[in-house]
């Protein structure tokens, strides 16, 4: 059996004094596979994106992403994890306005050596991969 890319595990969120929100009992994605998430308006979407970014702590239950354990990290190994390994834009974006489009998706590479690495390992340069 392969490593999920996400495995999830009795997860449980709720925002406080609010009923909860998020209920999932298991959930794996594999190497391959695509999600597509879709739901009305407080249904948990970006509740959920949020918990997967490590942005935000369950109250309850496992995330593992690429085989680590979120809960496991702190919170400057969180923002570790997901500059080297995932790819995250807030819904309102974040975007540095003052840099271009393409700089700020560079920006990353500027952040973490692992993944400048492997943009040059699979493109040539970070350059090239900025533009695929």
């Amino acid at each position: 059996m392969t490593q999920a890319l996400i495995e999830l595990n009795d997860l449980s969120f709720s925002w406080p004094g609010q009923p909860v929100l998020l209920d999932i009992p298991e959930f794996r994605l594999e190497p391959g596979e695509t999600l597509f998430l879709k739901g009305p308006s407080g249904s948990g979407k970006t509740t959920l994106l949020g918990l997967l970014g490590g942005v935000q702590k369950a109250d309850s239950g496992t995330i593992r992403l690429l085989g680590q354990e979120l809960g496991e990290l702190g919170s400057g190994a969180r923002d570790r994890f997901r500059v080297d390994h995932t790819g995250y834009i807030f819904q309102q974006f974040n975007l540095l306005p003052f840099l271009s489009v393409r700089e700020n998706v560079e920006l990353p590479c500027h952040f973490s050596r692992l993944r400048a690495s492997r943009a040059v390992q699979r493109h040539g340069s970070v350059d090239n991969a900025a533009q695929t």
